[in-house]
């Protein structure tokens, strides 16, 4: 047996899609392990995976177990960036050409405009408003689309390359592509499918209602804004001080703060206001064509997505 397990399975995006409730609802199986964080960055973090995966292994799934407690358990994975970056797919094959990859997938307008306002509150994102957003989207990704990806709202909405260059790269038997839609309606029979892709009993029914991830706004968005670039790599203070804090206690730290942040909103169920229609009208039109792309890579209907 190796002494670090490889990863399985890995959830691969899209962002806003409902990414996190289907990781949470997989990991109750009683042969899958996963990782407490919210994202895997391992493939994504250049400064994470020039450590190797050994110190991944340790810092994503090893946590406060021990090697024989999960040696016999299917590993799965999430991040919902790495679809999107060609150069980041390799080291994902490299580790494991025999993964399996889960695509979620939301309308391509709602999920766009449901990550800005996700954007906004984790301190990402300081233009308030959507549209002028959108105008920044392009100098923005000329820049560096690395700095800018959790921005990228209607670059991150057009899946066909994307989902096309999985399939090129791991073959269509291991990319499972799911619709938002199929998650909401039957999230168990997704959950089944998925076991049933990794060769783990099947019938096994996860507890299915609770969401992840839903709309809020922070306390504060000046707060998150600078407590955001402190978190950012090149900060020399957050490398200094991360060299004394273990990564699952600044993890913890990170989470108890956003979520202090937030709290006000989240009891108040707080929800974006609606989409300006002619926005709506304007981006449907714009993924109509990638659309079309994506139903035929898929052979699946998508009609309903360039419909009111």
């Amino acid at each position: 047996m190796e002494p670090f397990r490889k990863i399985q399975l890995m959830i691969v995006g899209a962002q806003k899609s409902g990414t996190s409730s289907l990781l949470r609802y997989l990991a109750q199986h009683p042969d899958i392990h996963t990782h407490a964080q919210s994202e895997l960055t391992f493939f994504l973090q250049e400064r994470e995976h020039t450590r190797g995966y050994e110190w991944a292994f340790a810092k994503y799934f090893a946590g406060e177990r021990s090697h024989h407690e999960i040696k016999d358990k299917h590993l799965i994975a999430k991040n919902v960036m790495v679809m999107h970056s060609p150069e980041v797919m390799p080291r994902i094959y490299e580790h494991n050409p025999e993964m399996h990859l889960i695509v979620l997938l939301r309308e391509p307008v709602a999920r766009a405009y449901s990550a800005y306002w996700w954007a906004r509150r984790r301190g990402w994102e300081n233009i308030k408003t959507y549209e002028e957003a959108l105008a920044a989207e392009e100098a923005r990704l000329n820049e560096d689309w690395f700095k800018w990806r959790q921005c990228a709202y209607q670059y991150n909405s057009i899946y066909h390359p994307h989902v096309k260059n999985l399939i090129d790269l791991f073959g269509a038997n291991r990319v499972h592509c799911f619709l938002t839609d199929d998650l909401k309606e039957n999230a168990e029979t997704v959950c089944q499918q998925i076991f049933n892709h990794i060769g783990i009993r099947s019938d096994f029914k996860p507890s299915i209602g609770e969401r992840h991830n839903q709309a809020t706004m922070p306390r504060s968005e000046r707060f998150n804004f600078f407590f955001t670039q402190f978190l950012a790599s090149h900060n020399p203070l957050r490398r200094a001080i991360r060299k004394f804090v273990p990564d699952a206690a600044a993890y913890k730290l990170r989470k108890a703060i956003l979520d202090w942040n937030e709290k006000p909103q989240r009891d108040a169920n707080w929800t974006p206001p609606l989409l300006n229609p002619q926005t709506r009208e304007r981006q449907m039109a714009y993924f109509k064509p990638h659309n079309e792309q994506l139903a035929e890579l898929l052979d699946r209907d998508l009609s309903f997505w360039c419909s009111d």
